[in-house]
């Protein structure tokens, strides 16, 4: 599942469109090009520091330590993306997010794994008599032979 990470396509949104507008205010004429830009995180499928941007048809995904691209192409947009992604305050961002993902991802694979553990059936039942109103009649009855 890929992690569609908001504020990083806000950026790149904006970073590609300052670089591509000019002293004609063409900015309003090309923000129309990026309305479904989406940068993501694939941990599941591609194991290395790597985030992906997709805008239209164009797709492509990259790697972060080095940067560089592994697959793909972004077209026009290529040389920008890169340079977005080298700017330091969005590199180091990004492998935060990847840090945070991919611990993440382990929490919850130990939470599934925790689920998955098998209770036996005896304390199933000891649990359950316990906590209801038949497992409590029945321990008052042993308690009170026992007197």
């Amino acid at each position: 599942m890929a992690e569609s990470i908001k504020v990083f396509e806000n950026s790149l949104r904006d970073y590609l469109i300052d670089v591509h507008s000019d002293s004609y205010n063409t900015a309003g004429k090309i923000r129309h090009r990026y309305n479904n830009l989406k940068v993501y995180m694939e941990p599941n499928k591609i194991p290395i520091p790597h985030f992906g941007v997709s805008v239209n048809i164009s797709s492509a995904c990259y790697t972060l330590e080095p940067l560089a691209k592994i697959a793909g192409s972004m077209g026009q947009d290529e040389k920008f993306v890169l340079m977005w992604a080298m700017r330091p305050n969005i590199y180091g961002e990004l492998k935060r997010q990847w840090a945070y993902i991919t611990k993440s991802a382990e929490i919850l694979k130990d939470e599934a794994a925790n689920e998955e553990r098998h209770i036996p059936k005896d304390e199933i039942s000891e649990a359950a008599d316990s906590v209801t109103g038949f497992g409590v009649k029945k321990r008052q009855e042993n308690y009170e032979d026992k007197k």
